[in-house]
Order: C-alpha cells, then sequence, then structure tokens
C-alpha cells in the first residue's frame, strides 16, 4: 500500500479529513499497518507546508516525526523511475507527481494507494482508497 501526499497535508494542515488521517497515521506509526511513501512525496508535504506559512521548526519536526512510524517505509525513486513516471502522464492524463506515485505502486509490486485524489482513478490497475476506508 502506497500513501499519498495529501493523507499526510490533511493531518498536518488540520484540513477536512485531518482526524481521519491522523487515525490512520497512527495506526502506521504504531506499526498496526504498513504502508510506503515516497521520498518524493515527502519532499511534496514539506514544499506544501512551506507554502502554508510553516517554518523550519515545523519541517524538521515533521519530518523526525516520519522515523517514529514503525509500519512506515520511505520508498527512494531515481531518475529512470522519474522518466518511466512520465509513460504514466501520456497514456492516463496524469500529472507528474500522481504518475510518479503509479510508477512506485508497480515498483512496489501493489495496487493500492491511500489518497483522496480521485486522478488516479483513471488508471484501471490501481485500487484508490481513503483513509476512512483503512479505519
Amino acid at each position: 500500500m502506497l500513501l499519498d501526499s495529501n493523507v499526510f497535508l490533511e493531518a498536518e494542515l488540520a484540513e477536512e479529513h485531518g482526524e481521519a488521517c491522523k487515525q490512520l497515521l497512527e495506526k502506521l506509526r504504531d506499526g498496526g499497518i504498513k504502508a510506503a511513501i515516497t521520498d518524493f512525496h515527502v519532499d511534496s508535504v514539506v514544499v506544501v507546508m512551506e507554502n502554508y506559512g510553516k517554518g523550519w521548526k515545523e519541517v524538521a519536526l515533521f519530518l523526525a516525526s516520519l522515523l517514529r512510524y514503525k509500519g512506515l517505509n520511505v520508498y527512494p525513486l531515481g531518475l529512470v523511475s522519474r522518466i518511466r513516471a512520465t509513460s504514466f502522464m501520456k497514456d492516463y492524463g496524469l500529472n507528474f507527481d500522481d504518475a510518479l506515485a503509479v510508477q512506485a505502486l508497480k515498483e512496489l509490486s501493489t495496487d493500492m494507494i491511500v489518497s483522496y485524489d480521485d486522478d488516479f482513478d483513471s488508471v484501471e490497475w490501481v485500487k484508490r482508497r481513503i483513509p476512512e476506508d483503512m479505519l
């Protein structure tokens, strides 16, 4: 299972689905469930946090908190993965962020992503769930 960056952002920025995301992330932190997030999507969370006015302390706290997640794997994506992701942009009309997540799913040999982004629904083999489905 792959987590999209919006799961962390909902919790970090206390958005509409923040409570459900926090509950899911607690299960992940405690090791009750296992999931991955790409290094790119971790960086995406940081960029959005900065855009929302979060400073270095909040960014450092967020990044350090990832080390405490027993069930989380931060999956590194290289340049070849990024190049391959562009075919998902072409084939499914995805933006680069989403195409890279689909490439990660392929590399991780899984088909499930936890995300509020319904753009993933255009990829027939991807099963999208929302955090509320996982609780």
